[in-house]
């Protein structure tokens, strides 16, 4: 029973190690429901990382917010791997929020982070879908509070 077990760890031990991440940093382009923006990832170990974005936000008006995350990754098969953290965010807004109009408004917010990545082995390059529902608070004449349910979004970025 001993042998198995150091053998079933061995085994577990290699296949995570063969397939974690092959880079340290990347750095590229995301857009999703209504916005754009670009983005800086930075591994701070095998299976975590920092997620930072500066997004320019189109829907129903205009914002810029800057937005950081802590995730976990997990590799579910080579080059492909599974993420999820929690974040924060901070910008401006102008325009329609949840059919209130709003006029250089400060939003902050908090927000889960979920998605996949694709890391190519042949080019320096990777692709990720995903998703950051999460709260969201804007500030001016009044407080409104909410949940920020955007859609995915899809980046591609360089390696290295």
């Amino acid at each position: 029973m001993k042998k198995l077990f150091a053998i079933i760890a061995i085994c577990f031990v290699t296949v995570t190690a063969v397939n974690a991440q092959d880079y340290n940093r990347a750095i590229g382009i995301e857009g999703g429901w209504g916005g754009v923006g670009l983005t800086y990832k930075q591994f701070t170990s095998s299976s975590t990382f920092l997620d930072f974005k500066a997004t320019c936000w189109l829907l129903d008006g205009f914002g810029v917010l800057a937005s950081g995350t802590y995730d976990f990754n997990q590799p579910l098969c080579p080059g492909l791997s599974f993420f999820y953290g929690l974040g924060v965010e901070a910008g401006i807004f102008t325009g329609m929020y949840h059919g209130v109009e709003y006029h250089g408004n400060l939003m902050a917010g908090a927000f889960g982070n979920i998605g996949l990545e694709y890391a190519f082995s042949a080019v320096p390059f990777a692709i990720s879908l995903d998703w950051n529902p999460g709260l969201r608070i804007v500030v001016g004449d009044d407080l409104k509070a909410g949940f920020a349910w955007e859609g995915l979004c899809l980046g591609i970025k360089y390696t290295f």
